[in-house]
């Protein structure tokens, strides 16, 4: 009777232990992170008898909960890749919007300024100026924008630190707890509410940075990003947001070592989720927009500026600086251990790509080997390696005039990083637009030919000072040979004819031949010739003594909005600007619609994951009605056992 008795006992508690976890499974349906439990139950051991075995009834062996490690993992990867594209897509659109906004970009500045330069008689040097203010508060702005966002990211990578650092404190106290439920061993069963919330803990941490699990009996062993470990059983590091050792306003990561010290992390050491959207931004989007657009500043300022020196003011002297040009940024790294002063400055522009015109708008890093310096463009990691300064590489000359370096100090020059905030007007006198060129020509009116010589121009090599007052260059036309002969003031310069488009340059004090519009070239100007000259006619160019409405080297000021000076003399101002919105655009969209992709991938990976552990309100309701079921049937067992054993209480009396 007693075996009835314990039959019905044990049926009762599995069927209270089933209504229990259901209704624990009803209670979690919206708790995030909740796996449903099961309970999985085993027949007591047969007793035997002369006859056979007769079961014993039945008993719980464990509460499981519905667990797939691969799904899980399925959904952390998901969550930390569009975690990381939300991110990216956030931060990348404020640029977007920025540079392509068709008022308050670039290039409507850039082509009201060129625009002020009238080929007319209506030329206004006082609007000129005004225009360039106006375009250097352009400049600033969009490089203040920036700068905001900088620090805009800048805080938000600092957030995330604190963020990882709580949950990889709380990941380490989960291990240790379930440690300590689990050191009975299996009779214990396993601490699922425990389980479930570490597991929670890894979602909600991937989505901040990429998570790596490794399960070391029951601890989660815990990397991020390339492997840098942060949760160890019970032990968690410790990361700390640093400053850059090159660059004070950038906020960079380490991580927690021996001894209490903090080991710097490379800025790719850091991937996926936000965490990583935000190094990603920062280095491939943010970065590259300010070098670029300082690019654009930088060769704008130094062009302007260069042909403006080519030319007479209203004055009648040289013309000077316009803009201030900002010069590249060089900073050694705050563990140097050497005295090496690393200089950087832009190399002259002589033509081709040489100069502005070949800035890529990248940063360099500088290291010393203990022997040679590699100077690595940061953009793709091309390096050039030398023993010895001033070197040239992509128009900046670095040069070490002063100090001695030690071994693997290291450098960070940024060489347009400034050029916007810095680009501003130098000079605000309307009368220093020098809008004439420094030469005049002519021809005395005692030739007896018809000879005629053009305006001329000078180019960048043109020396003001060259033509002096009252001292004209002088040729003299030599009948009986066709040829050209200079005077004692132009025997200096070694002269190049191009006639019908073949260049020829004779050494300087020789005669050239003439031809009917041939260009000579010398000492960076250039004439043409044309008509028939008479024997001794004489063409002379001077210094400009009448530069008041002479507009030729306004023109050519005027002319700079579209010459392709920029990488390597493929792109104008507004096209390198351009060709900066365009891959912003591009990359928004790639990142957005990535996104998109990524978003749908989560949703699918979730539903793999809930398909198999979430909790399915319909079926826990028939499990409840299925265990109700059984305990009512358990009830009625021990009813029965107890009318039979009153029966034989009555029998027995």
């Amino acid at each position: 009777m007693s075996n009835i008795y314990s039959i019905a006992s044990s049926a009762l508690q599995a069927a209270q232990i089933g209504i229990a976890t259901t209704g624990h499974n009803i209670a979690n349906a919206s708790t995030p992170g909740y796996n449903r439990q099961v309970v999985i139950q085993a027949s007591n051991p047969a007793q035997q008898y002369s006859f056979g075995f007769v079961g014993q009834g039945t008993q719980v062996a464990t509460v499981k909960r519905v667990y797939d490690q691969f799904l899980q993992q399925q959904v952390n990867a998901a969550t930390s890749s569009k975690s990381e594209l939300d991110t990216y897509a956030s931060q990348i659109t404020q640029v977007a919007n920025l540079v392509a906004d068709a008022s308050a970009g670039l290039s409507p500045a850039v082509s009201d300024f060129f625009s002020a330069f009238s080929t007319t008689s209506s030329f206004n040097r006082t609007d000129i100026i005004s225009k360039a203010q106006t375009l250097a508060s352009r400049f600033q702005s969009l490089q203040g924008r920036l700068n905001e966002i900088g620090a805009d990211t800048n805080g938000q990578i600092t957030s995330s630190i604190t963020t990882i650092n709580g949950y990889a404190q709380g990941l380490a106290q989960l291990n240790d707890a379930i440690q300590k439920a689990e050191a009975g061993g299996s009779s214990n069963g396993p601490p699922n509410d425990l389980l479930d919330q570490r597991d929670q803990l890894v979602t909600q941490l991937s989505q901040i940075v990429n998570v790596n699990v490794v399960k070391q009996g029951t601890a989660y062993n815990i990397t991020i990003g390339t492997g840098q470990p942060l949760v160890l059983g019970s032990d968690a590091q410790v990361l700390q947001a640093t400053t850059s050792p090159t660059d004070p306003q950038r906020v960079e990561i380490a991580i927690s070592g021996a001894n209490g010290s903090f080991t710097q992390l490379g800025e790719n050491a850091i991937q996926g989720g936000s965490l990583g959207g935000l190094l990603q931004f920062r280095a491939n989007t943010l970065d590259v927009a300010q070098n670029q657009l300082g690019r654009v500043a930088i060769g704008l300022a130094t062009q302007f500026n260069n042909q403006n020196k080519l030319g007479l003011d209203l004055n009648g002297v040289p013309g000077g600086d316009i803009f201030s040009v900002a010069q590249p940024s060089v900073a050694p790294s705050s563990l140097n251990t050497g005295t090496g002063a690393l200089t950087a400055s832009f190399e002259p522009t002589t033509g081709g790509n040489t100069g502005v015109n070949a800035l890529t708008g990248s940063d360099y890093s500088v290291r010393f080997d203990g022997t040679n310096f590699k100077i690595t463009r940061l953009s793709d990691g091309n390096a050039t390696t030398t023993a010895t300064f001033p070197v040239t590489v992509d128009g900046v000359v670095f040069d070490m005039p002063s100090g001695t370096p030690n071994a693997n100090d290291s450098y960070l020059v940024r060489p347009t990083a400034n050029g916007a905030s810095a680009f501003s007007v130098a000079s605000t006198d309307p009368a220093k637009i020098a809008a004439a060129a420094p030469i005049s020509t002519s021809v005395p009116s005692t030739n007896t030919g018809t000879g005629k010589i053009s305006a001329g121009s000078v180019d960048s090599t043109f020396v003001q000072g060259s033509v002096v007052a009252g001292t004209p260059l002088e040729f003299s036309f030599d009948s009986a040979t066709n040829t050209l002969v200079p005077n004692a003031a132009m025997a200096a310069y070694p002269i190049t004819a191009t006639i019908n488009g073949t260049a020829t340059t004779y050494p300087a004090g020789t005669s050239v031949p003439y031809a009917n519009g041939a260009t000579y070239s010398f000492g960076g100007m250039t004439v043409s010739l044309s008509g028939t000259p008479g024997d001794k006619d004489v063409f002379d160019v001077s210094l400009n003594a009448n530069p008041v409405g002479d507009l030729r080297n306004s023109n050519l000021l005027a002319g700079l909005q579209d010459k392709k000076g920029l990488i390597g003399g493929t792109a104008s101002y507004t096209d390198a600007y351009a060709q900066m919105v365009a891959q912003i655009g591009n990359k928004t969209a790639e990142v957005q619609t990535t996104g998109a992709a990524q978003t749908a991938l989560l949703a699918q990976a979730t539903a793999a994951q809930q398909s198999e552990s979430g909790v399915n309100l319909d079926e826990e309701a028939t499990n409840l009605l299925r265990y109700q079921q059984t305990y009512q049937a358990a009830g009625k067992v021990m009813q029965i056992a107890s009318q039979m054993f009153q029966t034989l209480l009555t029998i027995g009396g």
